[in-house]
This record gives C-alpha cells, structure tokens and sequence, in this order.
C-alpha cells in the first residue's frame, strides 16, 4: 500500500469506528491511550475532555466520560491498524506491535525503543514519535498538544507517518 492510500483508508476506517462506538464525527483524530498508572489517568481524561478529539481508552476501570471517549477492555487488531497515535505509559513492551501498525506513538522518552525512536522534527520532517519527559499529566498532556499542532499540517503528518512506517518496512 503506498502512503496515500494507508493515509486515506486510515480516515475511512476511523470514521467507521467513530460511527460504530458512537463518537463525535467532527473531531478528526482517534486515537487509544493506555496507561498503567490509573491516577495519572484519571486527571489526564479530564484535560483531554476539552481537546477536538475522538479517544479509546483501554481500561477496566471508567473515570471520566465525556461524549468523544469510550472505554474498551481491549482492541482488536483491525479496530488499532486505524487509529492516528497512541500515548502509554508502562504498557511500552507493546509498542512494537502498536508501531506495525503504523500508530505514531507518545511516550516516555524512556522506553526500551529508544535507539529507533527520535522526537520528530517537522522542521526537518525526521523521525517517527512524540516524548514525554516525565510521567507525569503536565508532561504527556504538553506531548499530545505538540502532535496535535503538527496533525493540523498535513505535510508534516504525513512525513510523521512515512517515518513510522519506514521503522517496520
């Protein structure tokens, strides 16, 4: 599949997922987070709540429910092959399947890919994910508002996705 087509069936899938879960068509992204670290979790939900977003949150538990967000125990494969990117936290051993799927992921900038992993530069239109510093809500909420800026251009985007599929392929 040459990029335009994987972009352009990523948008027509995520607008299937969005209909079948019941999200907000609008927003333009979907995207999963998952997240060991419940507290972290519970007051991130609450700062996303007002972003232009559609959100899967992998969780047993619910904490805060707003009208473009849904709570899965898990996702199937082809549900994640369509999602635009994935914030986690101690979930990272599962960051090499999320990136066969071409999902741009936002991490800790402490993760065991970490010699594959750059911060992307749209500057420069290298590399392939978005770091947070510390585990902490201020440091991942200002990792999710930096791809959310560069989403908004889709030249930079899409380098971003080239980059992470280049990874696998």
């Amino acid at each position: 599949m040459w990029l335009t087509e994987i972009l352009n069936e990523k948008k027509r899938q995520a607008e299937s997922i969005k209909s079948k879960y019941k999200l907000l068509k609008k927003n333009k992204i979907l995207w999963v987070i998952v997240m060991d670290n419940k507290e972290i979790l519970s007051d991130l939900l609450k700062w996303l709540s007002v972003l232009p977003i559609d959100l899967i949150v992998l969780s047993k538990e619910e904490f805060w429910q707003y009208n473009s967000m849904v709570y899965m125990d898990n996702i199937a494969d082809n549900t994640l092959f369509w999602v635009d990117f994935i914030v986690c936290d101690n979930c990272m051993w599962k960051l090499w399947d999320y990136l066969k799927k071409w999902i741009v992921p936002i991490v800790s900038k402490n993760n065991y890919l970490n010699n594959i992993l750059n911060e992307f530069n749209p500057v420069k239109s290298e590399w392939n994910a978005f770091f947070y510093e510390e585990d902490n809500v201020w440091s991942i909420f200002y990792a999710i508002i930096r791809y959310l800026e560069n989403h908004k251009f889709p030249y930079d985007n899409r380098n971003l996705v080239k980059n992470v599929i280049d990874i696998y392929y």
